[in-house]
């Protein structure tokens, strides 16, 4: 047991966050109330589940990527974040679904050294009740050690409950008048609670954390472990981000943790999964992306309208231009280095990188195949030709801006976007659309760093590239 824990892990909270939603814009707006968080309109779980992982490596074991919304019913959604992520073909991508998939796919990565992410969409009909109460986020964990935290007991309790639901096809979760369920989940939480307690051979916890598909349960489940309630108050803030909320509320304790203080994680939906842990001496270096205060200090208001549109869920007339051609599958697979991976080719004669990648070398124009034959004696001393043309990757670096176009025209679900043009920091120019941020802002010479996202959907196909959004101010404005 001492071998199993969590080895590294992130959170992702998207930029926007909605925090009223009348559809009367009279009056003064709504605050003090719950909000949630809201994924932007080209976001989804792969892309959300991208963004969290983006920074973990694999210990071994599996990809996971666990969701209640995935973007295709019958292809395996893990396989793009697979691919996105650049990692062996020797590592499975599975996908896991169902509320309770997020608890699973964390027990996974403690048991089988798995590197997993939950993430989820989560809408309803607008104006329903618990419309603020959802929320969309993701969350990332990797196994194979226990720098973050180490685990001490677990337990889990099964209980079949019409709670909430979805049939194929649907957009909205179905829900059972949660008075009826909340009784059900409590005892199954506080069971599976108990007797992980008992295995870890505690009494009590330092952080008490509950998450519950039912708001009822969740309240019950915290008084009757005695939780101090920054889980409910984090849950006030982003909603119920479905199966990544265990994940979410896990990573937010481990921000604030101390080393060797102990964790009770409860997730009680369809039953109950606990998990208790010790907090590791290497919990400061084990987040690799930043912590969630610090990324819901960033979100930026966003107008309920707005959200309608994003969604679907306010049928707008659009511009007259015909939809975006679809992509097709035998050159998504040729150039898959390029599209999902964001590389380039790196000369082997010149050390010049070529964006998209070519056999050319776009500043010397020099063949790869030619490329020793074209260097220099001091770069073939330098070893820069003797492997020819090589792929690097340009996801993690910053790019600036040397030109902004504003489209008026676009097919997506806002009234213009910035297309921008951008020298990356080492070699390479991209030519891509910038995203959570208004295209208005976007300036010359303005760090920019590449998110990968959803272009748009179009006979069925979703097609992924990469965006790139506002620097961060540390990595150089």
């Amino acid at each position: 047991m001492p071998d199993q824990g969590i080895e590294a892990y992130a959170a992702y909270l998207p930029a926007y966050v909605l925090t009223d939603n009348r559809l009367d814009a009279g009056g003064p707006p709504r605050t003090g109330g719950p909000s949630r968080g809201v994924a932007a309109y080209d976001e989804d779980v792969v892309t959300m589940a991208a963004e969290a992982l983006r920074h973990l490596t694999a210990a071994g074991g599996p990809l996971l990527l666990a969701t209640t919304t995935a973007p295709y019913e019958a292809k395996t959604a893990a396989g793009i974040v697979h691919e996105a992520l650049g990692l062996d073909p020797g590592v499975s991508a599975v996908d896991l679904r169902g509320h309770r998939s997020g608890a699973t796919a964390l027990d996974l990565v403690l048991r089988a050294g798995a590197l997993a992410a939950a993430a989820d969409v989560r809408t309803t009909r607008p104006g329903a009740p618990d419309e603020l109460g959802q929320g969309d986020a993701a969350a990332a964990f990797a196994g194979g050690g226990a720098r973050a935290a180490a685990l001490l007991g677990r337990a889990g309790h099964t209980t079949e409950i019409l709670e909430r639901w979805r049939l194929p096809g649907e957009r909205h979760d179905r829900v059972w008048d949660e008075r009826f369920t909340a009784e059900i989940l409590a005892a199954a939480g506080v069971d599976a609670a108990r007797r992980a307690l008992a295995e870890a051979s505690l009494d009590a916890v330092d952080h008490v954390v509950v998450s519950s598909s039912n708001p009822r349960a969740a309240a019950a489940l915290r008084k009757a472990l005695r939780g101090a309630g920054q889980d409910a108050a984090l849950e006030r803030a982003t909603g119920f981000t479905g199966a990544a909320h265990p994940g979410l509320l896990l990573a937010a304790t481990l921000d604030d943790a101390e080393p060797g203080q102990t964790i009770l994680l409860l997730s009680a939906t369809e039953g109950a999964d606990a998990f208790v842990f010790r907090v590791g001496d290497g919990i400061r270096e084990a987040r690799t992306g930043p912590p969630v205060r610090e990324q819901l200090a960033a979100r930026q208001q966003l107008g309920y309208g707005r959200y309608l549109r994003w969604r679907g869920l306010l049928d707008v007339q659009g511009p007259a231009r015909p939809a975006a051609p679809a992509p097709a599958a035998p050159p998504m697979h040729r150039r898959a280095g390029w599209k999902y991976r964001l590389e380039g080719s790196q000369c082997g004669a010149c050390g010049r990188v070529t964006t998209p990648p070519t056999r050319v070398c776009a500043a010397c124009g020099i063949n790869a195949s030619e490329s020793r034959i074209g260097a220099t004696a001091a770069q073939r001393d330098a070893g820069i030709a003797g492997a020819g043309e090589a792929k690097v990757s340009l996801r993690d670096r910053t790019a600036r801006v040397v030109s902004v176009t504003r489209d008026h025209l676009t097919t997506m679900p806002e009234p213009e976007v910035a297309v921008v043009i951008a020298d990356v920091d080492g070699g390479g120019r991209l030519s891509v659309y910038a995203t959570d941020v208004p295209p208005g802002d976007v300036t010359v010479g303005m760090a920019m760093t590449p998110v990968f996202r959803r272009l748009w959907t179009t006979d069925a196909i979703h097609n992924y590239f990469w965006k790139l959004r506002p620097a961060p101010l540390t990595e150089g404005q």
